[in-house]
C-alpha cells in the first residue's frame, strides 16, 4: 500500500500538524485483506474507495485495482521508501512532491475544511519549490480524478453568479453591481471595464498582465462582499472586514468562473487579499441596507496565511 495525505506529510516534515487519519492507496487484495482485520467504517460503499476504523481512527483506501489513477500513482511509487503499522503493515510514502500536487487539485471545489486545506498547500508550496518532471506528468491525471469526485456537486451548489463573469448567469441587480465596482474600484477606473478583463488581458505582457488579474479578482471580492452587506440573508457569521474578505475569496474560488480564473485564486490567494484595503467597507457606508438573516460559515476554521504561486502545481525541474 502506498501512504498519502498528512500522513505521508509528517514523514517528510515532522512539524506538520499532527493527523488524524490514515489516508492510502491499495489494491484489491490488500483492501480484502484489511477486511479480515479491521471492522468497516460507515460510509456509502463505492468501488473506488474502502473505510475502515483502526480504533478511533479512519482509514481510507482508494482502489488501485478499479481505478485507473491510482492504478498508476500505486505503480509509480512502489520504490519510495516505507513505514511499518502492525495492522496496516508495510506501506510505501509518497514522495512530498505528488503530496503538493494532491494538495492543490481540489482547492477549486467546496471541500471540507477549505481553509485548512489551503493553508497545507502553501506550508507544503513553501518547502518545495519544484516538482520533477516524472511526478508533474501525474497532473492532468490528477486534476481528472478531482473533477470525477467533486465536478458534480460542483456544478449543483455553484449556481450563484458570484462575479460579472460572461459566461456566468445574469446578475441578480446588476444596477448594484456596476454601482459597487465604481465605489471600490483600486484604480481610476473598474478593471472589469477593461475589454479583456474576463479574457484574462491576453495581449498584455505576463507581469502586467498578472497584476491586472489580482486588481480583478481583489475588486470582484469587494464587491461580492459588500453585496452580502446590503442584500438580504447574509452568508457570513459577522461583517468584519477580514471575515467577509475570506468568504468572498473562498466564494470566488469555489465559484462557476472558469477552472484557470479559480486556479488563478488559488495560487495568488495572498496577492490578492493584501490588494485589499483596510476600510474597504466605509466606502458603501452610505448605501441602503436590507433586513437579513444570518447563517453560519465555517466561522470556526483556521485562518491561512499562504505564500504566492504562479501556476497550478510549481515549477518543474
Amino acid at each position: 500500500m502506498l501512504v498519502i495525505g498528512s500522513r505521508a506529510i509528517c514523514y517528510h516534515f515532522p512539524d506538520f500538524r499532527p493527523p488524524r487519519d490514515w489516508d492510502l492507496v491499495g489494491t484489491d487484495e490488500e483492501i480484502a485483506r484489511l477486511d479480515r482485520l479491521l471492522p468497516r467504517a460507515w460510509r456509502p460503499r463505492s468501488v473506488h474507495k474502502a473505510h475502515f476504523r483502526l480504533g478511533q481512527v479512519l482509514v481510507e483506501v482508494a482502489n488501485a485495482s478499479t481505478d485507473e489513477y491510482w492504478g498508476k500513482v500505486l505503480c509509480q511509487f512502489q520504490d519510495e521508501p516505507t513505514i511499518e503499522e502492525p495492522t496496516l503493515g508495510t506501506m510505501h510514502v509518497a514522495p512530498a512532491p505528488y503530496l503538493l500536487l494532491t494538495k492543490h487539485c481540489g482547492l477549486i471545489y467546496r471541500i471540507a475544511h477549505w481553509h485548512k486545506n489551503l493553508e497545507d498547500l502553501y506550508y507544503l508550496r513553501e518547502r518545495i519549490p519544484t516538482i520533477p518532471d516524472s511526478i508533474a506528468a501525474l497532473l492532468p491525471d490528477a486534476l481528472a480524478d478531482s473533477r470525477r469526485m467533486f465536478e458534480k456537486p460542483h456544478i449543483t451548489h455553484a449556481t450563484e453568479p458570484w462575479a460579472c463573469h460572461p459566461a456566468l448567469l445574469p446578475l441578480a441587480e446588476p444596477d448594484l453591481h456596476t454601482r459597487l465596482h465604481d465605489l471600490l474600484k483600486l484604480g481610476s477606473a473598474p478593471v472589469r471595464d477593461q475589454p479583456t478583463a474576463w479574457d484574462g488581458f491576453p495581449r498584455m505582457p505576463t507581469l502586467e498582465r498578472r497584476r491586472l488579474m489580482r486588481l480583478l479578482f481583489a475588486e470582484e471580492a469587494m464587491v461580492l462582499a459588500a453585496e452580502q452587506i446590503l442584500r438580504p440573508n447574509l452568508a457570513v457569521p459577522s461583517e468584519d472586514e477580514a471575515e467577509l474578505t475570506r468568504w468572498a475569496l473562498r466564494s470566488l474560488i469555489t465559484s462557476g468562473l472558469p477552472e484557470t480564473w479559480r486556479y488563478f485564486g488559488v495560487n495568488h490567494y495572498r496577492e490578492i487579499r493584501n490588494l485589499v484595503p483596510a476600510g474597504w467597507t466605509s466606502s458603501i457606508a452610505s448605501l441602503p441596507r436590507r433586513s437579513r438573516a444570518f447563517h453560519g460559515c465555517e466561522a470556526n476554521e483556521t485562518r491561512c496565511d499562504p505564500a504566492p504561486a504562479d501556476r497550478i502545481a510549481p515549477v518543474r525541474r
